[in-house]
């Protein structure tokens, strides 16, 4: 096979033999080598990543956007619960126990003093002050008598009673009892005092209520002056119609002239018993807050039960003091109001004073 040869010239094949090129004309040379056009340049394909290796990267990716969403929420949670756990001020609530409650503070008691109007009977000036720091009081007596349950009140003041055995005992004394006295004031049929006396106070019986209204700073007495008694019940439903803290009424008993006598007093917000000597100082027995069972601006009924020288009081019928106090054995009962503010502005209402003698002990 003869070898082709290739145009100097024009770079097309020239067959061997031929001395021209039969494109171009150019001359050829015997000694011109075959002219071999340079091959094109190899293609090499350049290979794409292995489809498997692809997702094996892809995979890593998922993995670690994965592992980052599960940290952010670990600490997210661990930040929530650090949170929710951190500790915080609660109130607390003091526990009622049931033990006879004593006054929150010791409140020394003034002497006694006569009041104009009233010749011979002493009256605490000092109640008026006692009125007036119990606000301070309340707060502490609250805490020690848990303000929304009545019930435990009456565990407090009487731990080895419930309040269904005292109101059954209470009712079996009414049953064994022998009414001395009643009176609803629908007119002034028993010859109560009324009108001014000494200028500032007037006595009034209307409306089916004893009124005392008062002008100035006093303290009256209405005695039941018929009997004395040693072992009773005596109530009455007092109502504070003006004067707030300022006036307080009150039941008396076993009063005896010379002698002295007990005072049950009742202010819209404070209670006290204590003994009324002729001479000396007053002594309180017992005392405390009685917002828990009455309603400011309503009627209270006051009650005393004396058997020897037991002495329980009760407002509203919830018992608020079981005591014993021999200072003073018998005498008449009645009732009382005081105005502790020099300018007046006080009104007290009275209504269903009753009495009833119970069998000696």
């Amino acid at each position: 096979m003869s070898q082709s040869r290739y145009c100097p010239q024009c770079g097309l094949p020239v067959p061997a033999g031929e001395r021209f090129c039969a494109n171009c004309g150019a001359r050829m040379s015997e000694q011109s080598s075959p002219v071999v056009p340079a091959p094109p340049p190899p293609f090499t394909p350049v290979p794409s990543p292995p489809l498997a290796a692809s997702s094996r990267a892809m995979g890593k990716i998922v993995l670690f956007v994965v592992i980052g969403l599960i940290g952010l929420l670990v600490v997210g949670g661990g930040i929530w619960l650090v949170l929710m756990n951190r500790p915080t001020t609660t109130a607390t609530t003091a526990t009622v126990t049931a033990t006879p409650r004593q006054a929150a503070t010791a409140t020394p008691l003034p002497t006694a003093t006569p009041v104009a109007g009233v010749a011979g009977q002493p009256t605490p000036l000092g109640a008026a002050v006692l009125a007036r720091t119990s606000q301070a009081q309340t707060v502490q007596a609250q805490a020690l008598l848990a303000p929304t349950q009545t019930a435990q009140a009456q565990v407090l003041l009487a731990p080895t009673q419930t309040a269904q055995a005292i109101e059954a005992e209470v009712s079996a004394l009414f049953a064994n009892s022998r009414r001395v006295f009643y009176d609803e004031f629908v007119d002034n049929r028993n010859a109560w005092f009324t009108g001014v006396f000494q200028e500032i106070e007037l006595d009034l019986i209307e409306d089916g209520v004893f009124k005392v209204l008062w002008t100035g700073r006093g303290t009256s007495y209405e005695l039941y002056e018929l009997s004395a008694f040693t072992n009773f019940i005596a109530e009455v439903d007092c109502h504070i119609a003006r004067g707030g803290g300022d006036g307080s009424c009150s039941l008396v008993f076993s009063q005896r002239r010379d002698v002295g006598m007990y005072k049950f007093e009742f202010f819209i917000d404070y209670y006290r018993l204590f003994t009324v000597p002729a001479e000396g100082e007053l002594v309180t027995l017992a005392e405390g807050d009685p917002r828990l069972f009455t309603t400011i601006g309503g009627v209270n009924r006051l009650r005393v039960i004396k058997q020897g020288d037991r002495i329980r009081l009760f407002i509203n019928g919830v018992l608020v003091g079981d005591l014993r106090d021999a200072t003073f054995a018998s005498g008449r009962i009645g009732v009382s109001t005081t105005c502790y503010r020099e300018e007046g502005g006080v009104e007290v209402h009275f209504d269903n004073f009753g009495i009833w003698s119970l069998p000696d002990v």
